[in-house]
């Protein structure tokens, strides 16, 4: 037999008014700061996005440049032919969410992961994909219909459920793995409108969802029964639709599927990541400009890999 809930029905009604004020403010919340992030996505962060993945491209084609003609030992060829194909599977997995910027060319960088790694690039996804499969399965004891079924922050509250954060951080790269995405974001943001629209008309038909119910302390005794399971269906709708939102946000403005977001800060976020983004620009621009001479590209190579080498140390000692 389960455990009898201590809180009296008064009580209930009391607390789930009270989470459904908080839902539906959240919902508001969501609905207000649409226009203001999608102005400053748009004008900032959008534009500096494609620069950068230029950028990306023009380093993938620098490097593979480097490995041919600029006299570098066998080692440091060794090394670049790894920074080809990471960034060549960085631009090819971002490819598959969204349209790269005019000019960067998805053949050709399928052609240099090859080249560089010696692996045809659908094969090898496909193989992290089958081998993240089974290690999520068999950690979180389901099944491959499960993973199927289950979306990125349904998979998430599974993982966040059963391990620890350190734990389910490694768990939670193998679930991007498994839900790298099969069509485009635009695609499935209209499939997810779609849904929505589908699951609304349905709601319209509960009646319940219509009807007012009076503050806990107006309802009489013989009335709660019935006013709590007006408000557990309520909240139930906005519940839904708060998911809808923060999908939809994800989905439009590409973000992690498995992060969570909030309206309150999704808009200092967005700040942080304008930042970090034209940091990152002005680093590829420098190391773009060290292909412009031989003794340049040597010297930043030799310190890559002393960096990357410091880099591999630290994460042993941990």
């Amino acid at each position: 037999m389960g455990e009898k809930s201590l809180e009296s029905p008064r009580e209930l009604c009391e607390r789930l008014q009270e989470r459904l004020a908080a839902e539906r403010a959240r919902l508001a919340q969501w609905q207000q700061v649409e226009s203001e992030y999608q102005r400053k996505y748009t004008q900032a962060l959008r534009p500096l996005e494609e620069k950068l993945n230029q950028l990306r491209y023009k380093l993938v084609l620098c490097f593979d440049h480097a490995n041919k003609e600029m006299g570098l030992s066998k080692s440091e060829r060794q090394f670049v032919s790894e920074l080809v194909t990471e960034f060549a599977e960085e631009l090819l997995v971002l490819s598959a969410k969204t349209e790269l910027p005019a000019g960067c060319d998805t053949a050709r960088l399928r052609t240099l992961y090859k080249k560089h790694s010696g692996a045809d690039y659908d094969a090898h996804l496909a193989g992290l994909v089958e081998s993240a499969r089974d290690e999520l399965a068999d950690a979180l004891d389901l099944d491959d219909a499960d993973l199927d079924t289950l979306s990125p922050m349904q998979l998430l509250e599974v993982i966040q459920d059963q391990y620890d954060d350190e734990d389910a951080e490694e768990l939670l790269e193998y679930a991007r793995a498994v839900k790298l995405p099969s069509v485009s974001n635009a695609a499935a943001w209209q499939a997810l409108q779609q849904a929505e629209q589908d699951r609304l008309a349905q709601a319209a038909q509960d009646p319940a969802l219509q009807a007012v119910v009076q503050p806990a302390s107006d309802i009489p005794d013989s009335g709660l029964q019935e006013a709590n399971t007006v408000l557990a269906a309520q909240l139930d709708e906005v519940l839904s639709q708060v998911e809808f939102a923060e999908e939809g946000f994800k989905l439009r403005y590409e973000l992690d599927p498995f992060a969570s977001f909030d309206p309150d800060t999704v808009m200092e976020e967005l700040d942080a990541d304008i930042k970090d983004v034209q940091e990152y620009i002005q680093e590829l621009e420098h190391e773009v400009m060290q292909f412009s001479d031989e003794s340049l590209l040597k010297a930043w190579v030799k310190a890559m890999r002393r960096e990357v080498a410091a880099m591999e140390r630290r994460e042993g000692r941990r």
